[in-house]
């Protein structure tokens, strides 16, 4: 039966036995994760490059104010925070801070290090970020979470993933990206209702055209695999067709049989007997004996027993409605127990 490994990091640090890593995620899918908040207007870089593009200087720890600052952000909440600074008992947040840190504390999502410091220079933790996330989630710690284990529940809500505890000594910029990202699909306390789905609703995104896009593993069988790909619900927009340029099992080549539209894939998987659709959807033939033997990652077990690493890495081209096309190459990790 195959099992799926999240992320890059997590099949590498349970391959190779490694201590915790810097930081939980790739600086690839840091990258990626800053970008899409960006483009969603709920993350700022840094500076720009020589290009133009954003920086946004994900191997930095981040300070207290910074945080508060990508927190308010990810709210769709600079504006309101900007519009009016909110007195807080603290003497020593700077004046660029002051509206973001304002309105944070007047929302119950930050306190200060002691009753007149907010400490805006200290470099926040893994665990006071989670708390922060946490609380405008609407928890409450010391009810549904304690604040120097917030990992407890973050970690069931599907934002942290177990990449962190109270061994985590490093946070990076790259960690408030992923997690900022990952909470975007949480769900508030007592609701059904995601951060984003509160957000579209808010009109926080709404002039937004980015496609928030996932994939499952439909089916596994010997020598078979099948994913479908799909918007996020509440996602601002979707493609008009996802097409598959490449897909290698282990580096080695595989038959794939594609479907590349809404439409079709709405028409195809209806034939098959499944109510889901997505954009698109791809059935992938290959010699599962042959991957296993190509492995060059590992997976070992609590009982010891040391599985293959079974790496689908597909490159992609997804066109946008206005026609514009975004490219990109990903890949997902699986073991087979049996």
């Amino acid at each position: 039966m195959p099992k799926k490994l999240l992320s890059l990091i997590l099949a590498l640090t349970l391959a190779l036995s490694l201590a915790v890593p810097a930081f939980a995620v790739t600086p690839e899918d840091a990258q990626e994760d800053a970008m899409l908040l960006y483009n969603l207007g709920l993350f700022k870089g840094t500076g720009t490059t020589a290009d133009g593009s954003p920086k946004f200087d994900l191997d930095r720890a981040p300070t207290r104010a910074e945080a508060v600052t990508i927190l308010v952000r990810l709210l769709g909440a600079e504006e309101a925070a900007t519009q009016k600074t909110i007195a807080t008992p603290f003497t020593d947040v700077p004046a660029w801070a002051k509206p973001y840190v304002g309105y944070a504390y007047s929302k119950g999502y930050t306190n200060g290090v002691d009753a007149k410091h907010f400490g805006p220079n200290n470099t926040v933790s893994a665990a006071q970020f989670l708390t922060f996330l946490l609380r405008a989630l609407g928890y409450k710690d010391g009810t549904d979470f304690t604040w120097d284990s917030p990992w407890t529940l973050t970690d069931r809500l599907g934002i942290s993933n177990g990449a962190y505890n109270a061994k985590t000594k490093t946070f990076l910029r790259a960690d408030a990206a992923a997690l900022s990202a990952s909470t975007l699909y949480a769900k508030k306390k007592g609701s059904d209702k995601t951060l984003l789905k509160d957000l579209l609703d808010n009109g926080a995104i709404s002039g937004s055209t980015v496609v928030i896009w996932d994939y499952d593993a439909v089916a596994f069988q010997e020598d078979y695999a099948s994913f479908l790909f799909y918007p996020v619900s509440g996602s601002p927009a979707t493609f008009t067709s996802f097409k598959l340029d490449k897909v290698t099992v282990n580096g080695l080549s595989c038959q794939t049989l594609q479907v590349t539209t809404p439409e079709a894939v709405a028409a195809y998987l209806a034939s098959i007997g499944h109510k889901a659709g997505g954009f698109g959807y791809v059935e992938i033939t290959y010699d599962e004996e042959a991957a296993a033997k190509a492995a060059t990652e590992y997976y070992t077990a609590a009982n010891g027993t040391k599985y293959p690493l079974i790496a689908f890495t597909f490159t992609y081209t997804a066109t946008e409605a206005s026609g514009k096309q975004q490219k990109g190459t990903f890949t997902d990790y699986y073991y087979f127990d049996a």
